[in-house]
């Protein structure tokens, strides 16, 4: 009998052995059935509301669930598997399905008995009502926190947490109790506070502050922060300075800076279609503010100043998102241009994006300032169409690529074909030698020799028998269609490409969708110098796979050939 364990522990405030004494009991109870403990999996410090992406060991049991890698699997109790009665019900039914068996040694709950349904509902039932119970309780002591005036939320740029502790009270270590934590203004940090403040009511822009912030390298928000990764150099964003006004979130916004402590303006909530977290808003009727004047940073003329000019720049936002010129960059839309999303930055490699309503520019260069990226040059959109659309249609894919690329197909669906009919091969190989241990055991049961050794290999070798059977069932067909058309790539793809400048509006999304797949997903822009100054030069892939997938749609086998780069002229 092949015995496995998931321990778990919910937070890092308990002792890591928390899972050691699961497993001691779940030992010991193994010890009794006569069986030993051969596979652990744990999860240390992690929630057990969340779901199988959250938890790396209960996600691996899983897998060898399925694997079966074990017979049995061994927890402490039901609330050790999930805190989530629909999850916990779930993993219990796929155990059920693959055959194996699970115990909750606390519970009493194991699966090979008919009451285990009703039981683990039960359990499963009042695990979650803990859950909720918990989360209420939570609350009730952060609403006290903050009525108290200690902080709730995590670091705040400008200040830094302090612990508050109560000497007549102590842990149960005898150090005194920390009863919370209070906010302490950082004078550094808050020097560059008021100085993004000074400037942006003086008439400069956010992203020119942000600009002057990174060229002068000061640390953003969170660079020191714990387990906070970065791709490249952290750098300010004019974004973390706009945030949005009415809900008043980023630095030109938090009230914190002007003395008002704000809280309880919004909570997350799990999706229950994708299980991740989402924020909702709450009332302004539910908030929770208080007069902090100790912590006030900007002072009161400022602050005034500072926002009166954020009102402004957020109406005329507003006004220039409702024109007809700029309604295509209004949150959530899908791009209406052809090459919008498929244009990226030859420097920093992040996305080209609209700008100045009319223009591509370097996301880089517009949300982060010129000193994290130099290329500040920018091009027409309409430019950008007329320029590119000409290369893809007539010097994209050569005649020597498309040779280049069937002789490499048709060798690699050759090599995929011998290797299928060497499994195939070998599978029924396996299915002959599985059919003889079955005769075998069987023969041995009709002498007499019935135990549970024997009845455990007949098991497991009639499933062996029926996975292989299946195998050979469905045998793998390599595509017959795709050699066929071959010969035609080349005539297909001036038919279909030849009328892109002159599609629809309602058809730009597909038309995008067929260029991404022909340069192999995006075109790099990279500035040049040339003898009439410096330009942008656009560096495209032909990828031919892309073309066949277009042609004969996404379901064909995929074979990784050579790419072809072929340099663009200059925008």
């Amino acid at each position: 009998m092949r015995v496995a364990f998931y321990g778990r522990f919910s937070s890092d405030k308990q002792k890591d052995s928390s899972i050691d004494q699961q497993y001691r009991n779940c030992a010991g109870f193994a010890e009794r059935e006569g069986w030993t403990i051969a596979q652990r999996y744990e999860d240390r410090a992690i929630s057990g509301s969340k779901g199988e992406e959250g938890r790396p060991g209960y996600k691996q049991m899983l897998a060898d669930l399925k694997a079966k890698v074990f017979d049995v699997l061994l927890i402490d109790d039901m609330s050790r598997l999930s805190r989530d009665s629909d999850e916990a019900n779930k993993t219990r039914k796929r155990f059920l399905f693959h055959g194996a068996r699970l115990i909750a040694v606390s519970d009493g709950i194991d699966t090979n008995q008919k009451a285990h349904k009703l039981q683990a509902k039960a359990k499963e039932l009042t695990n979650e009502i803990f859950l909720d119970q918990l989360k209420n309780q939570i609350k009730r002591g952060m609403i006290d926190q903050a009525e108290r005036c200690f902080w709730n939320g995590g670091r705040v740029y400008g200040y830094r947490l302090v612990p508050v502790f109560d000497t007549a009270k102590q842990d149960p270590y005898g150090n005194p109790a920390k009863i919370g934590t209070r906010l302490e203004i950082e004078p550094e940090q808050a020097k560059w506070v008021r100085w993004i403040f000074e400037k942006y009511a003086d008439g400069w822009s956010a992203l020119k502050i942000v600009t002057e912030l990174n060229r002068l390298d000061i640390p953003p928000p969170g660079s020191a922060y714990k387990k906070r990764r970065y791709q490249g150099k952290p750098s300010w964003n004019f974004l973390s300075l706009h945030g949005e006004l009415e809900r008043g979130t980023g630095l030109l916004n938090n009230r914190l800076y002007k003395g008002i402590y704000v809280w309880n303006r919004s909570h997350r909530e799990r999706d229950p279609d994708t299980g991740r977290q989402v924020n909702r808003w709450r009332d302004k009727g539910e908030w929770i503010e208080k007069s902090v004047e100790h912590l006030r940073i900007v002072g009161e003329e400022l602050w005034n100043k500072a926002h009166e000019r954020r009102v402004a720049v957020s109406k005329s936002v507003l006004a220039l998102r409702s024109s007809e010129q700029c309604r295509a960059r209004s949150t959530g839309r899908r791009p209406k241009y052809l090459f919008s999303g498929l244009l990226s930055c030859g420097v920093c490699h992040k996305p080209f994006t609209i700008c100045e309503a009319t223009k591509y520019g370097c996301s880089t260069v517009t949300t982060q300032g010129v000193y994290r990226c130099t290329n500040t040059l920018r091009v027409e959109r309409k430019l950008v169409e007329e320029l590119l659309l000409e290369p893809i249609q007539n010097g994209l894919f050569t005649q020597e690529g498309l040779d280049l690329f069937r002789n490499s197909f048709l060798k690699s669906v050759a090599n995929l074909r011998r290797t299928a009919d060497a499994e195939h091969s070998k599978t029924k190989a396996r299915l002959l030698e599985v059919e003889r241990e079955i005769s075998h055991i069987m023969e041995a049961i009709k002498q007499g020799i019935f135990t549970a050794t024997t009845k455990q290999a007949l098991e497991q070798a009639e499933a062996e028998r029926e996975c292989l059977q299946k195998s050979l069932n469905h045998p793998h067909k390599s595509n017959g269609t795709l050699p066929a058309v071959l010969p035609d790539l080349a005539a297909w793809f001036k038919r279909s490409i030849g009328d892109l400048a002159n599609l629809g509006p309602h058809q730009v999304d597909k038309a995008r969708g067929i260029i991404k797949d022909l340069v192999g997903g995006c075109v790099k822009l990279e500035p040049t110098d040339t003898s009439q100054g410096r330009a942008l030069t656009a560096v495209m892939q032909p990828d031919y796979m892309g073309l066949v997938r277009q042609l004969v749609g996404p379901k064909i086998i995929l074979v990784a050939v050579g790419r072809i780069e072929r340099p663009t002229r200059g925008l």
